[in-house]
């Protein structure tokens, strides 16, 4: 008995040793974090003190409108980015959708347009407009933690290109815009900035990664939002505030459009990553794309033109995405939505057509181990076993994810040369789909905003229970693909939550998807202001 308790104790103290031994392991894999975290603008999510003034006529103005006032001297940039700012101040802490608020630079810079103004010098299309940039692209001088402890004190080294080309074209840039953490969820909460809420209704998410890019459009707080999109982090953001969002051909916009803070890792992994613009109308999203467009004109020409005529298009639509016996649930208010439209482009003599294209699950898992390779190229082997453990025990089998398991387990870079390959086929296989029809509709998600889900619990829409991530499956397809997308807001529900659907088209179509969501904006009810509650 004594030589048994002896062994026991000594087994107890080798466990005890390596379980402590691989702690110390972990941590010491752990990054250390980019410097010290500069002091947050609590006042951003504060109520204020006391109400700022500010002038109502300019919030809720189209960029479009407010260029004009600016161009034909009906009022100064000045009046226009104060009148923002102070509206800002007065409501970001409901929403927290901007995490920082450049005043004095976006003072400074509407001064120096209102002076090139009445010097009646050439301006940009985006002349003295206010807009706001997601805190994923670099800004230079100014933070860019993407909401993560381990980036915590980084500030960018220059801008990204992408706002640069904004700041060619005249615009002012309000601030930076809430993120999640490592812009990894398809909700906004993160280690640094307090969690952003949707404006129609705080108890929801405003969505991810661009949440608070879309909460500023839909509050009133910017007419015009950059965003970034991987897996729907524009669009569904877009969807759940009610506004337009373009998620655009991938290498549309050239190089120089994303930078990360750190490591970079290896470029050949950056795939699917797009920028794209966010606004309340069609004609600002066009405005939006064609400023931004400006820098990378040689790729602009290449875009497909627009149909002439709204009956000129043949249309296909979905509902509900069928893949070997099983479906892609969709709740009633997408689906009332899609038919309404379908049926209304019909009595305009539109050829519509319910279809889908093939390999849906093919598309999906191609996203997933895309994602892998980009996510955790830097992420030890050891640590990767473990997420490959987490990852099975919340597989609900549904899909064979046995591949993607395989690759975050052994990101072996010969098979992601296949991996290529097999991509281009999925993206081929799509455009032999617009072979058939100009562009496809169907949902962004299966339902309107959710309520804010941190531990991503199951979903229930209309008594149907939901894997968190299938809510979230619609929109990841055409990243794995490369090609275009836009949320159109069709309106609010009976609860006064936005509903939204998205057109997708082939690749380099985005003057096309814009021009056909201009044509059939009159046909439907659009961006509602919303009431908070």
């Amino acid at each position: 008995m004594t030589r048994i308790l002896k062994w026991t104790g000594l087994a107890a103290g080798l466990l005890a040793l390596a379980v402590g031994g691989f702690a110390a392991y972990l941590i010491s894999q752990k990054p250390r974090p980019i410097g010290k975290l500069p002091a947050l603008q609590t006042e951003l999510f504060n109520p204020p003190v006391r109400q700022w003034p500010f002038e109502p006529r300019f919030i809720y103005a189209s960029a479009g409108e407010l260029a004009a006032m600016i161009r034909n001297r009906q009022a100064s940039s000045r009046a226009i980015v104060q009148a923002h700012i102070n509206h800002i101040k007065n409501t970001n802490y409901q929403t927290n959708a901007f995490v920082w608020l450049f005043e004095t630079e976006a003072l400074d810079a509407a001064n120096a347009a209102d002076e090139k103004a009445a010097r009646g010098k050439p301006l940009g299309m985006l002349h003295g407009v206010p807009v706001s940039v997601k805190e994923e692209f670099w800004i230079k001088g100014k933070p860019n933690t993407l909401n993560a402890v381990m980036f915590q004190g980084f500030k960018a080294p220059r801008n990204a290109g992408i706002v640069d080309a904004l700041i060619e074209q005249g615009a002012i840039i309000l601030g930076t815009t809430n993120v999640p953490k490592m812009l990894g969820d398809v909700q906004t909460f993160g280690e640094i900035y307090p969690t952003a809420n949707n404006p129609y209704d705080t108890r929801r998410t405003p969505g991810g990664s661009t949440g608070g890019g879309a909460a500023s459009v839909a509050a009133g707080m910017a007419p015009i939002a950059l965003g970034g999109d991987m897996g729907g982090s524009i669009r569904v953001p877009a969807a759940f505030n009610g506004v337009y969002g373009l998620k655009t051909t991938e290498g549309a916009m050239g190089s120089g459009a994303h930078e990360f803070p750190g490591e970079p890792g290896n470029p050949k992994y950056r795939r699917m990553m797009v920028p794209g613009p966010l606004a309340r109308t069609a004609d600002d999203l066009a405005l939006a794309w064609n400023a931004l467009m400006t820098k990378w004109p040689s790729r602009k020409q290449r875009m497909l033109e627009p149909k002439a005529k709204l009956k000129d298009y043949s249309i296909a639509y979905l509902d509900e995405w069928i893949f070997r016996n099983d479906r892609m649930f969709v709740g009633e208010d997408v689906k009332a939505s899609l038919s309404s439209l379908a049926a209304t482009l019909e009595s305009r003599h539109v050829a519509v057509q319910r279809d889908q294209p093939a390999a849906f699950e093919e598309m999906m898992l191609m996203h997933r181990m895309l994602s892998v390779y980009l996510m955790f190229e830097n992420v030890p082997w050891l640590i990767r076993q473990f997420m490959v453990h987490e990852y099975k025990k919340a597989d609900s089998h549904r899909f064979s994810f046995s591949e993607v398991m395989a690759r975050m387990s052994d990101l072996d870079p010969e098979k992601y040369e296949t991996l290529l390959l097999r991509r281009q086929k999925l993206s081929d296989q799509l455009e032999g789909f617009f072979s058939k029809y100009d562009l496809l509709i169907l949902p962004v998600t299966p339902g309107p905003a959710i309520v804010h889900n941190p531990n991503h619990e199951a979903i229930m829409l209309d008594g149907h229970r939901l894997n968190y991530w299938d809510y979230f499956y619609y929109p990841v397809c055409f990243n794995a693909t490369g090609h275009p997308a836009l949320t159109i807001p069709m309106g609010l529900n009976r609860d006064g939550l936005p509903v939204a659907l998205q057109v997708v088209g082939p690749l380099y179509s985005e003057r096309r998807l814009i021009e056909f969501a201009r044509m059939i904006e009159p046909l439907h009810e659009g961006f509602v202001r919303p009431s908070p509650r």
